[in-house]
């Protein structure tokens, strides 16, 4: 087993974890709202913000670690439309992700559980489910781009 071996399946375990868990993320939110419990909508809320920092960042910082360790013991070229499209989109994900959504999420589910539930919050809600949506579709598009490695 060679350290490319190795570093290729932290890669993957952290993908798996990051896009995985986004995605039952997605499914529960959908779950939550369908409920019209506006205690559980808070605590899911609470309890993304919570998973975006502790388990989503840390996830999306070995991904970009292990890429980069990928790249250079790989002998992959920084110029090629996998590995510069990949660097982007992480990049892209993470910057509005993390230093948006996380904070917006769990701060519209504090409000959520204690003042009840409203319009207003309700289509904060809907947009923030909308926007971590396209995310998930860009780490998709970038799984894709990873995979299957177009022009090489």
């Amino acid at each position: 087993m060679s350290a490319y071996d190795i570093w290729l399946f932290v890669h993957v375990s952290a993908v798996v974890v990051w896009l995985g868990g986004g995605f039952a993320a997605q499914v529960l939110t959908v779950l939550a709202k369908r409920s019209g419990d506006p205690a559980r909508v808070g605590a899911l809320g609470r309890d993304l913000g919570f998973m975006a920092t502790k388990v989503f960042l840390p996830a999306s910082l070995v991904v970009f670690a292990t890429g980069v360790l990928l790249t250079e013991d790989g002998g992959w070229s920084w110029s090629e439309p996998f590995v510069w499209l990949g660097v982007l989109g992480w990049a892209g994900v993470s910057l509005a992700a993390f230093g948006y959504v996380t904070r917006e999420i769990g701060a519209v589910g504090a409000r959520m559980a204690a003042e009840g539930p409203s319009p207003a919050l309700a289509a904060r809600v809907g947009r923030l489910v909308l926007l971590a949506r396209i995310f998930l579709l860009v780490l998709f598009a970038i799984v894709f781009l990873m995979t299957v490695k177009p022009g090489t």
